[in-house]
């Protein structure tokens, strides 16, 4: 297809007579008709590729949830409800604030790394590609302060609950052009980040029962990059939306005795809608519009039982529904300037799932105490909506953690090994997508604590 501006050069050459200008002005309006409907066709193939890549918007961490932020609670995350007497327990149960007896706050980043590969079969058989810059840190703060006899008590947390970024190589077959199965059908680069701010609230009632509550004001942002369509190469997209979703957590101890603990708690639903921008570069012609959707975090219920075996040694066991069929569908509007492609809700399917755990810690000395622990994770996407920036599986995690103690300053550290199993995709609505994904996953954490 020629360039427009060629084609105005050959229609303005000087013609000398009538008969020949009427003709190369009727060659012009067909070549004109032509290089329309090719950009329409461009386009419109472009469009249907933005929705495709903004149906696979998340990514990582069961679902799109983030391991346990803190290092109490990677160190023991089969076990972090009932026994958490840390400031984390803003965020894992807020009726244990009122056991931090001193001011505390503590600065806990996570480091993740992640790798994934593809061996593609069926229609991508064959075809392979990689992920790259597996290393991930996120962020969390969380600050304590009693009140009133230790009868009260105030926390705040700032963490990031949700989301990472996945890159794939584009240097792989499976992003090749024009053939490559993940070319123009999945992003190469997706991100979602959330930012928590969590300030909660908890008081005792009584001997045997703490309550405890806060409110969740969480900012979110998408971004995505995708190669678009076969009939311009070189048509990339980057859309990227943010927004605010409000919700809240609850947490409820019962002191069933002096050495046993049943702890209960909620943390509500939180829908963001996104608004933002999707950008074209220049070499497809095409105009920038704007992008809008919507995600509808779920719901998380949790149990724990703890037991205080003697002054050294604690068990606990946990159990936690996550209401991930919350996210069935994924609405997208594209805009004004979509021309040929309509708004679309676009199916996720996701199912509701559990985690299952134990963990527990042994403190061997006066300063320092040893953390382990072991969580099943059911992975709530079904193989028919599998998408290459959601690689996700069942997950086995085995967790140690050691933390040490002073008068004012402590300092912790946990590992994770988590043991994905091999996800083999057959019966994906997007065939290209079938194929063998394996994960190579591990999961830091560090803490520095300061009480006052």
């Amino acid at each position: 297809m020629q360039p427009e501006s060629k084609v105005c050069l050959i229609i303005r050459q000087t013609l000398s007579n009538v008969a020949a200008k009427i003709a190369i002005m009727k060659k012009q309006f067909n070549q004109r008709e032509q290089i329309r409907n090719a950009k329409n066709r461009s386009t419109q193939t472009a469009w249907i590729a933005v929705l495709t890549f903004f149906a696979a918007a998340m990514l990582h961490a069961e679902g799109f949830r983030n391991p346990p932020p803190g290092t109490f609670d990677l160190g023991r995350a089969g076990g972090r409800i009932a026994q958490v007497d840390d400031s984390s327990a803003v965020q894992q149960n807020p009726a244990n604030l009122v056991d931090v007896t001193n001011i505390e706050a503590q600065l806990t980043p996570s480091i993740i790394y992640i790798g994934v590969n593809y061996q593609g079969s069926g229609v991508s058989a064959g075809q392979s590609a990689g992920t790259k810059d597996p290393w991930k840190l996120l962020p969390n703060f969380f600050a304590s302060m009693p009140l009133k006899n230790d009868r009260f008590a105030v926390g705040l947390g700032v963490t990031v609950p949700y989301g990472l970024a996945n890159e794939w190589n584009q240097n792989s077959s499976a992003f090749a052009q024009p053939s490559g199965a993940f070319t123009y059908t999945a992003s190469y680069f997706s991100q979602l980040t959330t930012i928590n701010f969590n300030p909660t609230i908890s008081m005792k009632l009584g001997d045997k029962i703490q309550v405890g509550a806060g409110l969740d004001v969480m900012w979110s942002d998408l971004e995505f990059k995708q190669l678009l369509s076969p009939l311009a190469p070189n048509l990339y997209a980057q859309a990227q939306g943010t927004g605010v979703g409000f919700g809240g957590n609850l947490g409820i101890t019962w002191n069933v005795t002096g050495h046993q603990r049943l702890a209960v708690t909620y943390r509500s639903p939180i829908t963001v809608n996104y608004s933002g921008t999707t950008k074209f570069n220049n070499s497809g012609g095409v105009p920038s519009t704007s992008f809008g959707s919507q995600i509808k975090f779920p719901t998380i219920v949790s149990v724990g039982y703890g037991i205080e075996v003697n002054d050294s040694l604690r068990l606990e066991s946990d159990v936690e529904w996550i209401q991930f069929s919350r996210f069935s569908n994924l609405p997208v509007n594209i805009g004004a300037n979509a021309l040929t492609v309509p708004s679309q809700s676009i199916p996720e399917n996701w199912r509701d799932t559990f985690t299952a755990g134990f963990g527990g810690d042994w403190k061997f000395s006066d300063h320092w105490i040893l953390r382990g622990g072991y969580q099943f994770y059911e992975t709530p996407v079904p193989d028919s909506t599998f998408s290459p920036t959601i690689p996700d599986a069942d997950q086995n995690v085995i967790t140690v953690g050691i933390g040490w103690k002073g008068k004012h300053s402590s300092l912790e550290a946990a590992y994770g090994l988590d043991f994905y199993n091999t996800r083999n995709i057959s019966t994906d609505q997007n065939l290209a997508f079938d194929g063998r994904y394996t994960f190579n996953v591990h999961l830091f954490s560090l803490a520095y604590r300061y009480s006052f």
